[in-house]
């Protein structure tokens, strides 16, 4: 979000500064000889220059929304034909499923039967190997505690001798 807020806080920078060139150029434009007395109090001071800001913002902002008043029924049209693309788009894709559901659907269907199919002609298979496995474990497991009891016999068998000794 912070991103966005500075990227919109520079445009907005940006163009506060473009609409300010502007204006300054009006006022010189306006005023070729420099602004004079246009408030008519007899003297030229700030009051002056504000007014002649004010009228030359005026004036741009009537020819900004003039310009914006012609370009609105082209960007409208192009808006227009933007969208009803998109609705064309969305409706051909809707019309495409709808039309091809029954055949999506069976194709799901089929893909189910076939793992369904692969799981009943393979289980003696699967559980073939499942038993292998546990058995591989239950050998390893009676190794590993036939090896632990004769360590342990070994040791009583020497605790009893020093024992005796």
């Amino acid at each position: 979000m912070g991103f966005f807020k500075k990227l919109f806080g520079g445009a907005a920078v940006a163009g506060t500064a473009v609409a300010t060139a502007k204006v300054v150029e009006r006022v010189r434009a306006n005023n070729p000889d420099g602004v004079g007395d246009v408030n008519q109090d007899g003297r030229v001071d700030y009051k002056d220059y504000v007014e002649e800001t004010k009228k030359a913002a005026q004036e741009l902002y009537a020819e900004t929304s003039d310009k914006v008043k012609e370009a609105a029924p082209e960007v409208t049209e192009k808006v227009t034909d933007a969208v009803n693309t998109v609705k064309d788009k969305v409706n051909d894709v809707i019309g495409d499923v709808k039309e091809n559901a029954g055949d999506y659907f069976a194709q799901a269907k089929d893909k189910v039967n076939d793992v369904i199919g692969d799981v009943k002609e393979n289980a003696g298979d699967y559980f073939a190997q499942a038993k292998d496995k546990f058995d591989d474990v239950k050998d390893d497991l009676q190794d590993k505690v036939a090896d632990l009891k004769g360590e342990f016999q070994e040791t009583v068998e020497e605790v009893k001798e020093e024992v005796n000794e």
